[in-house]
């Protein structure tokens, strides 16, 4: 058919019933989880990891597939590591309550507001960025599934930062429509990950701020660059926008440090003068912003997502050691 043929704008395919109700259903939870007490709120939470716990307490103990809890952690905590030879004592249990309390963060965040930020968060080192953005030259976060992320994006449209986060969407448009009214309740913006640099570029053109979770990495990702003292593929994203605009790179995380207590870290500030050498200068800038962020876990060693798939595509022609491991980067 051609476009003489069309009458007018397609109207969007209706929603299947069971989505619009499951979603609901979804909605009415963080409702209800976002209403209880502090004090409650949080055990809940404990409850919410016992399972969680013991799926990974069995699950691959010996850590022989590519992902997954026991490979990452056999990867990261090993000699020579940035993070040392020995996994922290109680390292699955306090992870599994972390990842149930993303959870209760991400329905209480609604929380907090230009009068209490303060009160909630530790932000210390926020003075570093302000200067930092003071430049007018725009400002790149660069973050990671570290600590509390979707936090710090609301926070930082409480902290008056014009901010503009990239999130990756669910396959249901309804439960993306709910999690992107939470996300930008502080005045946050949100944009879907698919085909976004050309938005990147102009919010900084205007000056503005990006964020982007830039500890994960796929078989298509440019840049391969040591992370947890390990060769990796790595988003290339933050590199290729710092070259292209000049904006500053910030290496943040906020890390929980209680019941809805959180503080900022600022681990890096990159300023990276371009040699000519485009492919030199990606990798540099990568390999900084991943030290920034192994810095964040070595911090808080239990609040990453250790059930990822960051070790998953190795580099051609990578010969494993003796142990079945990927070699440690030199």
């Amino acid at each position: 058919m051609s476009d003489d043929d069309d009458d007018g704008p397609r109207q969007p395919a209706r929603e299947a019933l069971w989505q619009r109700l499951a979603v609901g259903a979804v909605a009415l939870s963080i409702r209800l989880v976002g209403a209880l007490p502090t004090w409650v709120a949080y055990p809940v939470g404990i409850l919410m990891a016992v399972p969680w716990f013991l799926f990974w307490s069995i699950k691959d103990r010996r850590g022989r597939r590519t992902s997954g809890y026991w490979r990452n952690v056999r990867i990261a905590f090993r000699p020579g590591s940035p993070l040392g030879e020995r996994r922290p004592n109680g390292h699955l249990w306090r992870w599994s309550k972390h990842i149930a309390w993303l959870a209760i963060d991400f329905c209480r965040m609604h929380r907090l507001t230009q009068a209490n930020v303060h009160a909630h968060c530790d932000l210390a080192e926020y003075p570093r960025i302000a200067a930092v953005f003071a430049q007018q030259k725009g400002l790149i976060f660069a973050t990671g599934h570290i600590g509390v992320w979707d936090v710090s994006g609301y926070a930082a449209g409480l902290l008056g930062l014009p901010l503009t986060s990239v999130f990756r969407p669910s396959p249901l448009p309804a439960l993306n429509r709910l999690i992107e009214r939470l996300r930008t309740g502080s005045g946050q913006t949100v944009v879907a990950r698919k085909n976004v640099l050309r938005t990147l570029l102009r919010v900084l053109g205007d000056k503005q701020a990006v964020g982007i979770l830039a500890d994960g990495g796929g078989k298509h990702s440019a840049v391969e660059a040591p992370f947890l003292g390990t060769s990796s593929r790595t988003v290339a994203s933050p590199a290729l926008l710092h070259l292209a605009t000049g904006a500053p790179i910030v290496v943040v995380a906020v890390l929980r440090t209680g019941w809805m207590r959180y503080r900022l870290r600022v681990l890096d500030v990159v300023e990276h003068a371009a040699t000519g050498d485009r492919d030199a200068d990606m990798l540099a800038i990568t390999a900084r912003i991943n030290r920034g962020l192994t810095q964040g876990i070595r911090e808080a060693p239990e609040q990453w997502f250790w059930q990822s798939r960051r070790f998953r595509h190795r580099p051609a022609g990578e010969v494993p050691g003796p142990d079945g491991l990927p070699p440690l980067a030199k």
